[in-house]
């Protein structure tokens, strides 16, 4: 059992109260349509299996034996007692004339057995015993007094299991990526913060092992808001799912993959024919069959950014060492821009917080690049990292600040506006290495690292030692569910994280319980209070301006250089002897 991703659902995204999966009105209307387009046919094969009985088809009953003739059954079986009738509607009465032996006879056959004697069981004196209803027994178990009818029935708007699937106040959403075996599946965990229980809410099976999964709120059909979550797997297709429906067997949407359009009619075709009896297509292997859909990726979609800004569009990165740019909106079309500065495997892609056309992008290459989306192979940059990279994320109140965690366990942190420059620090974080890294958005500074160390630690990114130039170490703690793949921060409240990796179970860790870390970051609580001392304001918010203007200073310093080496070279100096 493997728990690959864990991601939080921001509060106010999910329907509080969840419905599950029916037939919309266009698919009953398709279903209809294939299934009377065969009733024709079914119709024809019966009478063609009517005109061909063979040998058995003309038999009468008097052909078979005595036993198996239908209609000359005799009546002798009329006397015999139903077992159903002999426990509720009949009326039992003791025999005790056979040695003692306790026999029991239906009161209405115990009178005369001929069938003609029916209207005399009007004289048949009434034996049973009259019992009072015990009234108050009844109403303490609430049940009325009164004889309850089809108009008292209120039919419940909900399902009967509405009460466990509703979605209550302090309830928070997780999505876990988890495998068990040959078994996928998308799991929607449920954490109450008040009494502190946590639990599957409900699941969804997915196709192959899950590697990356983003939160969006953009419905891919309609463009409406709602609640949906964008997974890849080691297939090369991207699994939109609508996670407000329960029970749900396929996704919403899919980004690229195998070209499933004849497999899909075929599936339809079949479901009204086995509707009306008919017998089921067989699957024809063509050309088509096995195709990808263009654009689309050729290996496993290792990691995925849904954008906040444009919140249509989705950033993957892939195996196939290429980085694609989707706006799910358009069903029909291939990905917006592709990007192949990598030279291996894409590990991590991350949107910038505020500014929709930055994308970082980090890979086995051991480069980490940062790349303006508007552009179709230009306007990047580029830093090399010790080892290949492990995970990329934005400071949420530094927002020129991304961080990078390596194989070896290095954490470094660049400004952006001067990305050329280097790490503005970096330090090693763990000595195993260092799984994800997660920023809370509602405490300045607060950065949490995993490893397979099986820990999670506390760093305070804003404070950053004189001496060493490393951030600030609060504490770590083992979660106790293994080796750790994945750790995020809840960004609808401050205080709350979780962490999984090699085990069946999530951990999650409030930090309100811890009076040290409390105490470190207390006073930057922005849910609490937006005024923060400690936190320098951030003034320039136009990257794109500043990265123009960086590039007219180093071309103005370029020019200066190369007039200063032509003055050089007006007169040789003479030296005497």
């Amino acid at each position: 059992m493997v728990v690959s991703s864990v991601v939080w659902v921001p509060a106010g995204c999910a329907d509080p109260k969840p419905q599950r999966y029916k037939l919309s009105k266009e698919e009953i209307e398709q279903l209809q349509a294939l299934g009377e387009a065969d009733i024709d046919d079914v119709e024809s094969d019966d009478e063609v299996n009517s005109n061909n009985l063979g040998v058995y088809g003309d038999l009468k009953d008097s052909d078979f034996p005595a036993d198996l003739r239908m209609d000359e059954y005799s009546d002798e079986g009329k006397n015999e007692v139903n077992v159903g009738e002999l426990l509720i509607h009949d009326d039992l009465v003791e025999d005790e004339e056979e040695e003692g032996k306790i026999t029991y006879a239906v009161a209405r056959n115990a009178g005369d057995e001929s069938d003609d004697d029916d209207d005399s069981l009007g004289d048949v004196p009434d034996t049973r015993e009259f019992v009072q209803t015990d009234v108050n027994g009844l109403m303490d178990m609430g049940i009325s007094k009164s004889r309850v009818t089809d108009a008292d029935i209120i039919d419940d708007p909900y399902d009967s299991d509405h009460e466990d699937t509703d979605l209550l106040e302090g309830d928070c959403l997780i999505l876990a990526g988890k495998t068990d075996e040959d078994f996928a599946t998308l799991e929607v965990m449920l954490y109450n913060r008040k009494s502190g229980n946590l639990y599957v809410h409900h699941d969804i099976p997915l196709p192959s092992y899950p590697l990356c999964l983003s939160h969006g709120d953009v419905n891919p059909v309609t463009g409406n808001a709602g609640n949906f979550c964008a997974v890849g797997t080691f297939e090369t297709g991207i699994e939109i799912w609508d996670l407000d429906v329960l029970d749900v067997l396929e996704p919403i949407h899919t980004l690229g993959g195998l070209d499933t359009r004849m497999e899909d009619e075929l599936s339809r075709i079949n479901m009204a024919r086995a509707a009306v009896g008919k017998k089921l297509k067989k699957k024809s292997f063509s050309s088509h069959y096995g195709k990808l859909k263009e654009g689309s990726h050729t290996d496993a979609v290792m990691a995925l950014s849904w954008n906040k800004v444009h919140r249509q569009v989705i950033s993957s990165g892939s195996a196939d060492c290429t980085v694609k740019l989707w706006d799910i909106t358009s069903l029909k079309e291939p990905p917006a821009s592709t990007f192949t500065h990598h030279k291996g495997k894409v590990q991590s892609v991350v949107w910038h917080p505020k500014e929709g056309t930055i994308l970082a992008t980090g890979g086995y290459d051991r480069n980490v690049y940062l790349v303006d989306a508007r552009s179709k192979q230009g306007g990047q940059k580029k830093q090399r990292i010790p080892t290949d990279c492990e995970s990329l994320c934005w400071d949420p109140f530094k927002e020129q600040n991304l961080t990078c965690a390596s194989e070896d366990g290095t954490i470094c942190c660049w400004d952006v506006r001067k990305f050329d420059d280097g790490p503005i620090w970096s330090y090693v974080a763990h000595e195993y290495g260092v799984s994800e890294i997660s920023y809370c958005d509602s405490i300045p500074g607060l950065m949490a690292t995993c490893s397979v160390d099986q820990t999670v630690a506390l760093w305070d990114a804003h404070t950053i030692s004189d001496h060493t130039r490393t951030p600030k170490a609060c504490g770590s703690k083992e979660m106790k569910v293994g080796k750790l793949y994945s750790v995020s921060f809840y960004p609808s409240a401050p205080w709350l994280l979780t962490a999984a990796g090699a085990s069946k179970e999530l951990s999650v860790w409030d930090l309100t319980r811890e009076q040290t870390i409390r105490n470190a970051f207390g006073n930057r609580n922005t849910s609490d209070s937006q005024n923060d001392e400690n936190i320098e304001p951030t003034q320039e918010k136009d990257f794109e301006a500043m990265m123009a203007a960086e590039k007219e200073v180093e071309k103005t310093a370029s020019i200066s250089r190369m007039k200063g080496k032509k003055k050089k070279k007006g007169k040789k100096k003479v030296y005497k002897k």
